[in-house]
């Protein structure tokens, strides 16, 4: 019997990154290289360090809002950035005025983009940050072949070529209709998906960024249930988004996966242990 039996779940919904794939060398590099490259080529200042730290990145995902990556990287330069000094590492906040920050536009009922609009006397270029952030993760190669355009550098390999698999079966050996509801665009899911070995997962089975649909939103989580025709999710997700997107569709359990929350009423450090708990 399985250790987690009263769950009632009549399918599995997988968030990709932290969940299906180990993330660790890809999205924080990808932040972590993107920003001096923005404070230089993007507002002419002086790039001296690289201040972006893991206890940024994990402060980052205790906010619901904060689910797109390439948004941390925006916000965060665009909260130095609005110090208005030439220095990046006099400007670059320190996890704890991140916190401070996030919780203000967390309470004001804004987006993040609205709120530091509304709040700061200047920000970065936000497309343009996002265009960054998008040939970091891509590399050279995928940027022609993926989103058909030229890439501003040439020699960058492409930080997803890092990426893991944490979960070693196929989708279709789990006993349960399988979907995937990401903050990823459908072509950075493309490469997640090669990397598993899923690349035969039936499109209109994954809800991504570029369908309209972000967390915290339960949208994508209601949409998924009605294409596999079922009502109790099991949703293995790792960051307060992912948690807050099933406490809002009102009904399923939610399997947290890694250490970011770590008040999860179930949580397990990888999703094999916690598929193999439900007895699969």
């Amino acid at each position: 019997m399985s250790i987690l039996s009263p769950l009632k779940a009549d399918c599995i919904i997988f968030d990709v990154d932290g969940v299906l794939m180990n993330t660790d060398k890809s999205f924080p590099k990808v932040i972590k290289t993107a920003i001096p490259r923005i404070w230089k080529d993007l507002l002419g200042r002086r790039s001296d360090v690289t201040p972006f730290s893991q206890r940024h990145f994990e402060t980052s995902k205790q906010f619901p809002l904060l689910n797109d990556d390439y948004d941390i990287c925006w916000g965060l330069v665009s909260l130095a950035a609005s110090k208005g000094k030439e220095s990046l590492e006099e400007s670059f906040p320190s996890p704890w005025e991140w916190e401070e920050t996030m919780k203000k536009v967390e309470t004001s009922g804004l987006t993040l983009i609205a709120w530091m609009e509304e709040n700061l006397n200047s920000t970065a270029p936000y497309d343009e940050t996002r265009i960054c952030c998008e040939e970091l993760y891509f590399g050279s190669d995928k940027t022609r072949e993926l989103l058909g355009r030229e890439p501003k550098k040439q020699d960058d390999s492409g930080f997803w070529r890092e990426e893991t698999p944490m979960i070693k079966r196929h989708w279709g050996k789990i006993p349960l209709p399988v979907g995937i509801y990401t903050g990823r665009s459908r072509k950075e899911l493309i490469l997640a998906l090669e990397v598993l070995g899923w690349e035969d997962f039936p499109r209109d089975m994954a809800i991504c960024s570029d369908d309209g649909i972000k967390k915290p939103s339960p949208e994508g989580l209601d949409l998924l249930c009605r294409r596999l025709d079922r009502k109790w999710p099991l949703f293995f997700g790792d960051t307060a988004s992912d948690r807050a997107s099933l406490r809002a569709l009102g009904r399923g359990d939610f399997m947290a996966i890694g250490t970011m929350l770590k008040d999860a009423e179930f949580r397990f450090s990888n999703v094999e242990d916690a598929i193999r708990a439900l007895g699969l």
